[in-house]
């Protein structure tokens, strides 16, 4: 551990987002675009640093991320960004909206290096809940790393008098410094899909480790597919069992049915695995 590897002795915050090819590293997905806002003690922005990764695979759902197979053959693998990002974030304390899912594939494409990741951190999508009384999980529609780095920067400033001390990252990577970064050619128009208005309205699950998994079901549904052996992966991984999961799954189902028209329930419960027929689900709707 190095002098800033304690409690109260960060040198601020590093925000963090990743796009990714799919929801779970446990998967086989990869990263394929990270971004890092620096935001000090006081809340200034200080810095921010963006760019594409090569996952060395297909890229999963690009008509929501936007990022095309040919932005990622200039760009580096991870292993090329690894020290650069580690420098960004070490000596800092990790923020991430949904931090456990950022986390989870920080912490495996580091892994698949050899190197050593320990880090907690602030997740804004519960701050925002405990401190600003948001009802909503979402950051919004942008699939952008960073853009939603950004939007995470802000709220996170907006908290930083309530938030207490968070032990910074610690590193046992090379922090060998590059200048190579690879942007996406233009900004993405993201494809509106029909639940994209509706997502933003769903309610909170309650506890923190429920919201996690759902803002990752929210992107499954956003996405346009329902892996369920990645989406069990992610709940195991949150320490939820398959009865949390179906119990989540029929409350977000229910909230969506208060919100959505009929049509749009039936392919929705059809990827849930939620029956229909339930009153208590759609309110006798059928």
């Amino acid at each position: 551990m190095g002098p800033n590897d304690s409690f109260g002795m960060s040198n601020g915050y590093a925000v963090v987002d990743v796009e990714t090819t799919g929801l779970s590293p446990g998967h086989h997905h990869r990263v394929i675009e990270v971004a890092v806002v620096h935001v000090d003690e006081s809340g200034r922005r200080t810095d921010e640093w963006c760019t594409l990764v090569n996952p060395r695979r297909d890229l999963g759902a690009q008509h929501v991320h936007g990022i095309s197979a040919v932005d990622i053959r200039r760009a580096p693998e991870f292993a090329g960004v690894a020290g650069e990002l580690a420098a960004r974030l070490s000596g800092r304390v990790l923020v991430a909206h949904n931090l456990a899912f950022d986390l989870r594939f920080l912490t495996a494409e580091f892994g698949r290096l050899g190197y050593g990741f320990s880090a907690s951190g602030l997740c804004t999508m519960e701050l925002a809940g405990r401190f600003l009384g948001a009802s909503s999980r979402s950051l919004g529609a942008v699939h952008s790393a960073l853009r939603n780095a950004r939007a995470s920067a802000r709220l996170l400033v907006r908290c930083l008098d309530r938030v207490g001390d968070v032990a910074p990252v610690q590193f046992d990577v090379p922090r060998q410094v590059s200048t190579y970064a690879a942007q996406r050619r233009r900004a993405h128009a993201r494809e509106q899909h029909f639940l994209a208005k509706l997502v933003p309205l769903l309610p909170r699950a309650g506890t923190p480790r429920e919201d996690a998994y759902l803002d990752v079901l929210d992107r499954a549904v956003l996405d346009g597919r329902f892996p369920l052996d990645e989406l069990l992966d992610v709940a195991r991984g949150l320490g939820l069992g398959v009865a949390d999961v179906m119990e989540l799954h029929r409350g977000y189902f229910a909230a969506l049915a208060e919100v959505a028209d009929s049509d749009d329930l039936r392919l929705v419960a059809s990827l849930l695995g939620v029956d229909l027929a339930l009153p208590e689900l759609t309110g006798g709707r059928r």
